[in-house]
């Protein structure tokens, strides 16, 4: 049920992944990797169930991809418990790299921002949205 949206400089090329409701684990060492990869879900996943979800948003000052873990209340063993228990509540309400408060949500971008957002390499080119992912 997630989104991935991959964006490119029109001037240099550079790439930017922007996800919305990717499915999280955590790791015995604190961290977060991605539950389903590509379609398959490991052993350790598995054993450990979706803790939450990544929400990414981009800064429409520097271009820069803030990304929001939110976690569940419960680990959830099955994807359809996991999406209904989807927290809510945005916890990023700045950038993290320049402080700005323009940020904007994967669904500004397809509906068309995303020619609002600067480059944060070259900073002379505008990212589109080159594809869109389920």
């Amino acid at each position: 049920m997630g989104k991935t949206v991959l964006l490119k400089c029109s001037c240099c090329g550079r790439e930017s992944k922007v996800e919305w409701g990717r499915e999280f684990y955590v790791d015995s060492l604190g961290r977060e990797h991605y539950y389903n990869q590509l379609g398959d879900v490991s052993e350790e996943a598995k054993k450990r169930g979706i803790s939450g979800f990544w929400v990414d948003k981009v800064c429409k000052n520097c271009g820069e991809v803030i990304r929001e873990s939110r976690y569940l209340e419960d680990i959830a063993d099955e994807h359809e418990v996991a999406w209904m228990n989807f927290p809510k509540v945005d916890i990023v309400e700045k950038c993290t790299k320049c402080g700005s408060r323009d940020i904007m949500t994967l669904y500004e971008i397809i509906i068309g921002e995303d020619k609002k957002v600067p480059c944060n390499s070259c900073r002379d080119g505008r990212m589109k949205v080159e594809a869109i992912y389920e």
